[in-house]
C-alpha cells in the first residue's frame, strides 16, 4: 500500500475507533466541570511542504495525528465561556515524501486558546514541540536520529453538534535538534495545512 493510499485509510480507522469510544458520553452541554478536565478529542490529517534548501530539493509531508485536549482555565485564572486555553497531548506518525521516503514520529505537547467568535464558530492559535524521531538523512540533520519539531500556527473550528466538531488551521514547523545530539543542526522549515474532527467533552 503506497503512503498516499495509507493516510486516508489509517485516518478512516482513527475516526472509527474515536466513534465508538464517544458512543457513551455525555453532552458537554449537561455537564458542569471544574479544574482541569478532558475537553476535546480529535483526529486529522493533512498536508505539508517545505525545502531541504542545501540540497536544492523539496519535500512533502502527510501528517497523521491525534489529539488529546484539556481545558485549563482554571489554572489560566480564565472565567466565561468564550475563551478556552486547552493543554493538548499529541501523537503523530507523519509521512515524508522526498528522495529519500521516512518518517517523523513523535509525541507533542502545547497549548491551544480558542476564542468563540459567534455560535458554532471558533477561532484558535497554538504552539507546540514534540521530540521526534526523524528517519530520513539530510545536509541539514545529518542521519536519522533524535530532533525536535516545533510548530505554531491558526485555525478554525465549527462546532457540527454538541459533541462533534471539524477544524482546520495552518501551522509553521521547523525541526531542530537543539545542538543535543552530534549532528548538523541547519533546521528545516516548511508549511503545513491539517484538518480533521473532534469530539467534544
Amino acid at each position: 500500500m503506497n503512503y498516499v493510499v495509507r493516510i486516508p485509510v489509517c485516518t478512516f480507522l482513527l475516526l472509527c475507533l474515536f466513534s465508538i469510544a464517544d458512543a457513551g458520553a455525555a453532552s458537554p452541554e449537561n455537564r458542569k466541570n471544574t479544574g482541569v478536565y478532558l475537553n476535546e478529542i480529535s483526529a486529522a490529517t493533512g498536508y505539508c511542504r517545505g525545502e531541504l534548501k542545501k540540497e536544492h530539493e523539496n519535500f512533502a509531508v502527510y501528517p497523521l495525528l491525534a489529539r488529546i485536549g484539556f481545558n485549563i482555565n482554571s489554572l489560566a485564572g480564565i472565567d466565561g465561556s468564550r475563551n478556552t486555553l486547552q493543554l493538548g497531548v499529541e501523537p503523530f506518525v507523519n509521512i515524508v515524501a522526498a528522495s529519500d521516503h521516512g518518517v517523523e514520529t513523535g509525541l507533542g505537547v502545547g497549548l491551544r486558546y480558542y476564542h468563540n467568535c459567534f455560535v458554532p464558530f471558533d477561532l484558535f492559535i497554538e504552539a507546540s514541540a514534540a521530540p521526534i524521531f526523524l528517519s530520513i538523512a539530510s545536509i541539514e540533520q545529518g542521519n536519522p536520529g533524535f530532533n525536535f519539531l516545533l510548530q505554531s500556527g491558526v485555525g478554525f473550528q465549527y462546532k457540527l453538534s454538541a459533541r462533534n466538531a471539524f477544524f482546520a488551521g495552518y501551522r509553521f514547523r521547523h525541526i531542530s535538534n537543539g545542538g543535543l545530539v552530534a549532528a548538523s543542526n541547519s533546521g528545516i522549515n516548511s508549511d503545513a495545512i491539517i484538518a480533521g474532527l473532534s469530539w467534544l467533552y
